[in-house]
């Protein structure tokens, strides 16, 4: 089994705002850098800065392992969860390091009028949380069956798609590799990263929280 991973936000209230737990502190060209395809370096291409910077909820980040964000949904994982993935096998990846503040300082590390990070430097270790990356892999597997993955009742070759989302396809078919599937890994037409049972498994055992696995079909 497959599963594409999204973060669990049940611990959201319906009244708090925003319903994230992290939001982006805004840099110019962040809308197109999601840090998702391996062949591109963001820093360079999109100028993205070297740790990105976010306000959230700090007593929520720390019990989470995964972080739901906008404007922009980052694979924000917690250290530990890395590390979790590393031990069921090896794969190729970037950890772009993030800090999420809290919201008590909003007002002093981002700008009203432009949403831009400011000038102030917080060193109260109470007020921020750097424990969490965002994944980026730098490996891509060409393995989507275009014939045997079945969109819409037909085939993925035959359909009108370029890309498919999680839970597009009716049936998803992938050809695993000789040397298998690391943990986690990236197919070019999905909009998502692929993670295995494998990988599943060891984050449920270990007690990683803020998961919730939608298995592919």
């Amino acid at each position: 089994m497959i599963y594409a991973l999204l973060p669990d936000t049940a611990h959201i209230e319906e009244e708090e705002e925003p319903v994230f737990d992290a939001v982006l502190i805004e840099f110019d060209g962040f809308a197109n850098a999601r840090f998702f395809n391996p062949d591109v370096d963001y820093h360079q291409r999109f100028g993205a800065p070297e740790v990105l910077e976010f306000v959230g909820n700090l007593e929520h980040a720390a019990w989470l392992d995964h972080i739901g964000t906008a404007p922009v949904g980052f694979l924000l994982l917690s250290k530990r969860m890395v590390r979790v993935l590393e031990s069921v096998g090896p794969f190729r990846y970037r950890l772009i390091p993030a800090t999420i503040y809290s919201k008590k300082i909003e007002h002093l590390v981002r700008d009203e009028t432009t949403g831009r990070r400011t000038w102030y430097q917080v060193r109260d270790p109470e007020l921020r949380n750097d424990d969490f990356v965002v994944l980026q892999l730098l490996e891509q597997f060409d393995c989507l069956d275009r014939d045997r993955t079945i969109v819409s009742g037909l085939p993925f070759r035959q359909s009108d798609r370029d890309y498919l989302g999680r839970d597009s396809a009716e049936h998803l078919e992938l050809r695993t590799p000789e040397s298998g599937f690391p943990p986690v890994f990236f197919v070019p037409e999905l909009l998502y990263y692929c993670f295995t049972e494998e990988a599943k498994q060891a984050c449920d055992n270990a007690g990683l929280k803020g998961l919730w696995w939608r298995p592919q079909p």
